[in-house]
């Protein structure tokens, strides 16, 4: 084998393994299931609902979403009394949203749950940071909704202008 074949292939093997080395931190981010996150973060909401466990819903959010909610500590109040029931089934949908600003990328999950209890209907709603490479301080929940079924045209929009909020979604909070 003549010497530019040998530094040719070495050159060659040398920038794969750096390209590859440079993509690890999003490794991560690729191999992750956004299905199954969402599902581990609903069953810890729910469990968390189901158990009055107030700091453990406090907990999920992010220390951003904290800093800017206003009054969680009341949302959470006001969530504890408003979901009644044990979960008797749930369907659910998800949407990802990807954005590379200023060079830096972010990924916010956009969860949707049809939930039923022994009591009642409800829609359980999350946003969701789970991944932000320049502030790792946003990731975590930003926004919880819950509503009743009944109230879905009037009260849910995907976190749009009517209903995005950080921490808890109130609609008494929303009235202008």
């Amino acid at each position: 084998m003549n010497i530019k074949k040998i530094i040719l292939l070495f050159t060659t093997i040398m920038g794969l393994c750096l390209g590859l080395s440079s993509c690890s931190s999003y490794r991560a981010v690729l191999a992750r299931d956004d299905e199954k996150y969402g599902e581990a973060r609903f069953q810890n909401i729910i469990d968390a609902l189901e158990n009055k466990d107030k700091e453990g819903i406090k907990k999920m959010f992010s220390s951003n979403a904290l800093k800017e909610a206003k009054d969680i500590d009341g949302g959470i109040e006001y969530l504890m009394k408003f979901y009644k029931g044990k979960l008797v089934s749930k369907e659910g949908a998800y949407n990802a949203s990807h954005s590379k600003g200023d060079g830096e990328k972010t990924i916010t999950m956009k969860y949707f749950y049809m939930v039923t209890t022994d009591e009642d209907k409800f829609i359980v709603f999350f946003i969701d940071k789970v991944y932000d490479k320049k502030n790792p301080d946003n990731v975590g929940l930003y926004m919880l909704q819950i509503i009743k079924l009944s109230d879905r045209e009037k009260e849910f929009d995907w976190g749009g202008d009517k209903t995005r909020c950080a921490g808890i979604y109130r609609p008494e909070d929303n009235k202008k």
